[in-house]
């Protein structure tokens, strides 16, 4: 099974005290307000945590003597380097220091060996003096793709998919119809919300019990 939105969409709105319709096919169908509550609970979700199938990897190519470069899209994968911040960044199997500010070294040229980040790009010292492959991890903010395979940050089309494995879909999906439904019941004071609310907090926990190994008891804050 694809989770598609459409299969989201009509998920939703086949919920109790729904005033949606639930058999529609196409996108030309969809109700613009559902689509937004969709999105924004979506959003939430997908980054209320580091979900393993959040985790990518992307080869950088540096170019001799070019230290600037655009950073994955996402935010990298941290690692704890003898007390300080590193991260998921290597040539050749090995990490390159993390540094912040500029280092005294920035006019020098040869085999990168630390990087900074600023302003959404990454920078490599010393400057690259011949082509290099940089292996990353990152946690994508691509929530899916469409049809083409094109990456996507919010769904809009019926056959638009939540880039998540086979699965885990159904626990996901879960998380998502409740938390969606909290959005389009808008109120807390509404009678209906406190029923979503729970729902949305026990979907939650058992998604992070089988993604994470978070404690599945932990209060969720959302």
């Amino acid at each position: 099974m694809t989770l598609t939105l459409l299969d989201i969409y009509n998920s939703v709105a086949s919920q109790a005290w729904s005033m949606f319709d639930d058999e529609v096919d196409t996108a030309a169908e969809f109700e613009n307000v559902l689509i937004s509550s969709i999105n924004k609970a979506l959003s939430d979700l997908w980054c209320s945590t580091d979900f393993p199938f959040r985790r990518k990897t992307e080869d950088l190519l540096l170019m001799e003597g070019e230290q600037g470069y655009p950073l994955p899209d996402g935010n990298l994968v941290e690692r704890n380097v003898d007390g300080k911040k590193g991260y998921c960044v290597s040539i050749n199997g090995k990490y390159l220091e993390y540094v912040e500010g500029i280092p005294n070294i920035s006019e020098e040229k040869g085999t990168p060996e630390y990087f900074r980040i600023d302003n959404q790009n990454i920078y490599f010292y010393p400057v690259p003096d011949k082509f290099y492959e940089v292996y990353t991890e990152y946690y994508t903010l691509a929530i899916g793709t469409d049809e083409t395979g094109k990456s996507l940050y919010s769904l809009k089309n019926d056959t638009d998919t939540i880039d998540i494995p086979e699965k885990l879909e159904e626990l996901f999906k879960n998380a998502l119809i409740t938390k969606t439904m909290l959005y389009a019941i808008a109120s807390e004071h509404d009678e209906n919300y406190s029923s979503y609310k729970k729902q949305f907090e026990t979907a939650y926990k058992l998604l992070l019990k089988y993604t994470t190994g978070i404690n599945p008891e932990r209060k969720v804050i959302f």
